[in-house]
């Protein structure tokens, strides 16, 4: 971040890389990925539900991640993954999008990872749920994750076997090794599906994505890896490497009083409330975090958590010779060409010349508004900032869109 070097694969956590010991070293150092990572509730829950699984002392055989588009699913893989393995247990890795089904079966690399050779499971039709048994039993403790599965499905269909296709095969497969690990006790599945349409490609994939979600249902519990609210501690942690807690309680006092005094604190929250939400935040306001998850996260182009935290760390970059005590939407650059690409290419390119005129070109709007305040206030750029504040309110995938007056105080 203090770089500028903040391409996307940076936030884009991938299992495969990390199984074949590549990516990202934050991905792939155990510790380092565990310092970067803010444990929330699902996640302790999910890796403690997974140590008893592979202990034999019960709990779910299969688990289904479900979040939507950018919401943590491969992340707690990677961390099931990297726990596993201090554990001492078997791991298998499946990534739908690694795999080529013209060569690579799903059985075929489950073979190939627990013996290091393919010989009962080589051909296009899977083995039977016997056999299967035989080979997870064996293995275990064993933990098998399987990521993208649909994607893999998806591209199977195009792959003849008989008088039917490798994706008929696959949900055959999926039937009977489900069927297998639930009859072993030291041996878990944990399998993402995404709840996006976006990720679902056309009606054949919606179709393949219902009948994988029937096979899996029929014994499956469904986790879900991160709450709403507990998103802008996850953000924090990911984006600064400390926070000096007694200056931030002090600089938000300093303004909860001031809120306070002016009535701009917002209808329906208590200080304390608002207080817990910004130290959780802090540096960010809370309403920073808020609108770009709740709003600009509602447009199925963006990825939540990773598309706040790609902008946020463009933010940032853009900042770090500032000196305000904390960041606000109005400390949003709009005249910084990749922070309004991660805005703009979500609502359509015909809003870079509204932005132009509006907020950031010598004669915008919001720059005639800076100069009429009078030299007192230039250096403010009260135009500026209001007229970005409301710009980044504006937006929304779903209803809620623009602010009230008291939001942009």
């Amino acid at each position: 971040i203090l770089e500028g070097r903040l391409t996307e694969d940076v936030f884009a956590a991938d299992l495969w890389e990390v199984f074949m010991g590549r990516g990202p070293e934050e991905y792939r150092n155990p510790d380092l990925f565990f310092r970067r990572t803010y444990l929330t509730n699902g996640l302790r829950n999910l890796l403690e539900v997974a140590r008893k699984r592979l202990n034999g002392l019960g709990g779910d055989p299969i688990i289904q991640l479900q979040t939507p588009f950018g919401g943590g699913k491969t992340h707690a893989l990677i961390a099931l993954f990297h726990r596993a393995k201090a554990w001492g247990v078997n791991v298998v890795v499946i990534d739908g999008t690694a795999l080529d089904p013209r060569e690579q079966t799903l059985w075929g690399e489950i073979e190939r990872q627990l013996t290091g050779r393919i010989e009962m499971f080589s051909g296009l039709t899977p083995p039977g749920k016997e056999k299967l048994r035989s080979l997870l039993r064996d293995s275990q403790p064993l933990l098998i994750l399987m990521d993208e599965i649909l994607q893999y499905t998806t591209k199977a269909a195009s792959v003849r076997v008989g008088g039917s296709n490798l994706a008929a095969q696959v949900l055959a497969f999926m039937h009977e090794f489900t069927g297998a690990v639930k009859s072993l006790d030291k041996c878990l599945l944990v399998l993402t599906l995404p709840t996006s349409l976006l990720e679902h490609y056309d009606e054949s994939a919606e179709k393949l994505f219902h009948q994988l979600q029937k096979i899996t249902g029929r014994m499956e519990k469904v986790y879900t890896p991160v709450r709403d609210e507990e998103i802008a501690p996850i953000i924090r942690r990911r984006l600064f490497r400390s926070v000096d807690e007694k200056e931030a309680e002090k600089i938000i006092d300093e303004f909860l009083d001031y809120a306070e005094r002016e009535d701009l604190l917002p209808k329906g929250i208590e200080r304390s409330e608002y207080k817990r939400m910004f130290l959780e935040s802090y540096p960010f306001q809370p309403e920073v975090i808020n609108i770009l998850y709740t709003r600009w996260g509602s447009f199925a182009t963006f990825q939540r958590t990773r598309g706040v935290l790609r902008l946020l760390s463009l933010v940032i970059y853009s900042l770090k010779e500032s000196n305000i005590p904390f960041i606000r939407l109005g400390d949003f650059d709009l005249s910084n060409d990749e922070i309004r690409r991660e805005l703009v290419k979500h609502i359509g390119p015909q809003y870079d010349s509204v932005i132009a005129s509006d907020i950031t070109g010598s004669n915008a709007g919001a720059k005639k508004v800076d100069k009429a305040l009078g030299k007192s206030y230039i250096a403010y750029n009260f135009g500026t900032r209001v007229a970005t504040t409301i710009f980044l309110y504006s937006f929304s995938g779903g209803v809620e869109k623009g602010a009230t007056l008291a939001d942009l105080k």
